[in-house]
């Protein structure tokens, strides 16, 4: 007793962190949205604006979304013109600790590649980093609350048995 204050020490252990799959798809779904996101902005991985589209694709875009009635001042590199990349682009996988977004046609992963090769969009940029470490705090924010297990006279446990 220091100062008149009592302490009382429990003893116990942190379980380990292991988020469920339903977690993992949360912070997917987050992965994905900063993505497109980017993209719409025009913004490569690397946090940089992409790359200016060369004349002749820059004129081709600019009819093409004109006569889809969705042209508006100059095309930019944003991974949409016909659609094919952007809305095919989602989460394949979210589980056993890993996460894992592409797209799901054969079509679509070759236009990826392809797009890719002109300047890299598709990948993490630090605003996107920024989106999934939000949201990964917020679902260890629910494991954390889950992982004190007590320990001690009357309740032990083996690791095990969790």
């Amino acid at each position: 007793m220091a100062n008149g204050m009592k302490t009382t020490v429990k003893s116990g252990r942190v379980r380990g962190p292991n988020l469920s799959d339903p977690q993992l798809k949360i912070i997917g779904d987050a992965m994905v949205a900063a993505q497109k996101d980017r993209w719409a902005k025009g913004v490569d991985a690397a946090g940089q604006p992409a790359k200016k589209l060369s004349v002749k694709y820059a004129i081709i875009k600019g009819a093409y979304l004109k006569r889809e009635g969705r042209g508006r001042g100059r095309p930019i590199r944003d991974n949409n013109m016909t659609g094919v990349l952007v809305a095919n682009f989602t989460l394949r996988k979210a589980a056993d600790g890993v996460i894992r977004a592409e797209n799901t046609t054969k079509l679509a992963r070759a236009h990826a590649r392809r797009s890719n090769s002109y300047d890299q969009m598709i990948g993490f940029a630090v605003s996107d980093s920024k989106v999934v470490l939000t949201e990964t705090q917020a679902q260890y924010g629910q494991w954390a609350q889950r992982a004190w297990i007590p320990m001690g006279p009357g309740q032990e446990r083996r690791p095990s048995v969790f």
